[in-house]
């Protein structure tokens, strides 16, 4: 038995690498391993950064993601593009069998963390500014002031999570709080008397449990 080593198997671009020349060699698979993110200037956001413009197949582990996904930005490097061209195209080829979907699409994955004065008006985040948290029975999960987050994965953003999709527990005039740290998104509903919340991962829909320290 013959076996061929191809150096252009495949291609595992990102939103720093291009990839330009393996992807003109001709590629058999593009292996989209990494998020590609980036700010809508069309700078590369750093590692573990969830981007203001982002195409991540974790976003969408839980539903799929939505028809007209907006392009990225002018800037960003061509493998970038052409990814976002082929998950549209897959997507219109489908037509009427692609199934409906409430997901987000490339922009507002990313969220910068809640204001002083945001935190002001909500009733559930002044509640909450200042304490500390397990999750998943790991110590410790510190809500800061201006929207900072500390976690034992490195830090984060919290804020308000404004109509949250698929969550009737954050359904109005309840509120619900993002937490977002190493690349991921989530929604926690809170019930403050018995110091807990229940937090659902954007995405895949994966639920874990705080506790108030």
């Amino acid at each position: 038995v013959r076996h061929d080593v191809l150096s252009h198997f495949q291609v595992e671009g990102g939103a720093g690498i291009s990839a330009r020349s393996a992807m003109s060699r001709g590629v058999y698979i593009f292996h989209y391993t990494y998020g590609l993110e980036y700010t809508l200037a069309g700078r590369p956001q750093g590692s573990g950064t969830i981007g203001e413009w982002s195409l991540d197949k974790r976003h969408y582990g839980g539903a799929y993601p939505p028809p007209n996904l907006d392009p990225p930005p002018k800037q960003a490097n061509p493998s970038t593009k052409w990814l976002h061209a082929a998950w549209n195209e897959a997507i219109t080829e489908a037509g009427d069998t692609w199934p409906a979907t409430n997901a987000m699409g490339t922009i507002g994955w990313r969220r910068e963390g809640a204001t002083a004065d945001e935190i002001q008006k909500s009733a559930l985040a002044s509640a909450v500014v200042g304490s500390h948290w397990t999750w998943a029975g790991i110590k410790t999960l510190s809500f800061l002031p201006a929207g900072a987050l500390k976690t034992p994965w490195g830090v984060g953003k919290w804020g308000i999570a404004l109509r949250p999709k698929g969550l009737p527990a954050c359904a109005p005039p309840r509120e619900c709080l993002y937490i977002d740290f190493s690349g991921a998104a989530h929604h926690a509903s809170f019930d403050l008397s018995a110091g807990t919340f229940l937090s659902t991962r954007v995405g895949d829909g994966e639920e874990v449990i705080g506790k108030r320290l």
